[in-house]
């Protein structure tokens, strides 16, 4: 039993006869007929009903075609990932989002690769708090799209390029901010409130830093979903993208926090990233390409 035998039977099983078979497959019928018969030998049961006009898989052989389905389909694709590889393609390619990027804009782009390459397998992550970029890093991902900081820059490791926009707000809940004897006006009367902070230490930059204030009570959160919990909880306040609290402030279950020192929320940059020493595959290009040019038509 080979994989000729088994393309041979598939096209016995799509055809009304062994000579419509035979020109499907550009063979003789007397050869497909050998083939037929020494299959059904080595298989030990007849998988041809030869006892009507048009051919039929027997019980058995409707079973065993099945499975045989199976290996015929992998082959083709095996067939077509040696030739998607040969031209240079990636096997694999990943992908890493920092949670604080909306992400929608920009998941067309990876249909159309997914569409375009569909033997490349796409690897996508969400992650906190600077990690996308701490993965980048130590090529652990292909490709980070993430909020950017000059300092980054410094590094060295980067290759950067402007595609969007960031929003991060200082919210808290309505119990938290109820604790506070006076209405909210002054960044010191947070410090007597606890402030939730990312547990994170990617690329050993502190984003509390980004605010005139920390609070002395610190309660430490490993992800964003963690984060909004604890928000809602009231264990403190705490910074989240705009589009990840957008429910909760429309229903008022969190409150952005403003201030005379702290007039508005942190907004920057965008940026998809490579590493310098990474080349990159023709997925990854076509991804490069579609965002770059995206944000081009944007601006």
């Amino acid at each position: 039993m080979n994989l000729t035998s088994l393309q041979i039977l598939q096209a016995i099983s799509q055809s009304d006869s062994l000579q419509q078979a035979a020109l499907q497959l550009h063979k003789t019928q007397p050869a497909l007929s050998m083939a037929l018969k020494k299959l059904e030998q080595q298989c030990g049961f007849t998988i041809v009903d030869r006892n009507h006009y048009r051919l039929r898989l027997t019980e058995a052989g409707q079973r065993f075609y099945q499975q045989a389905q199976q290996l015929l389909h992998q082959h083709a694709q095996l067939k077509s990932l040696a030739k998607h590889l040969s031209r240079g393609a990636e096997a694999s390619l990943r992908i890493s989002f920092d949670e604080a990027v909306e992400p929608s804009a920009l998941m067309p782009a990876i249909l159309q690769a997914q569409q375009l390459f569909p033997q490349t397998e796409l690897s996508i992550s969400f992650d906190y708090r600077l990690q996308a970029l701490e993965k980048l890093k130590h090529q652990q991902t292909d490709l980070a799209i993430s909020p950017w900081f000059p300092v980054f820059i410094s590094l060295g490791q980067f290759e950067p390029v402007a595609i969007g926009e960031f929003d991060i707000l200082c919210v808290a809940s309505p119990g938290l901010l109820a604790r506070l004897q006076e209405p909210l006006l002054s960044i010191q009367q947070l410090h007597a409130l606890p402030q939730l902070v990312a547990d994170s230490n990617a690329l050993d930059f502190d984003s509390g830093k980004l605010l005139p204030l920390q609070s002395s009570q610190r309660l430490k959160i490993n992800n964003s979903q963690s984060m909004k919990q604890a928000l809602l909880a009231d264990l403190g306040w705490g910074m989240l993208a705009r589009h990840q609290v957008k429910t909760e402030l429309e229903h008022g279950t969190l409150l952005p926090i403003y201030t005379k020192e702290m007039p508005g929320p942190i907004r920057g940059e965008v940026h998809l990233v490579k590493h310098r020493d990474q080349l990159l595959g023709p997925v990854a290009d076509f991804l490069w390409q579609q965002w770059t040019s995206q944000q081009q038509v944007s601006s």
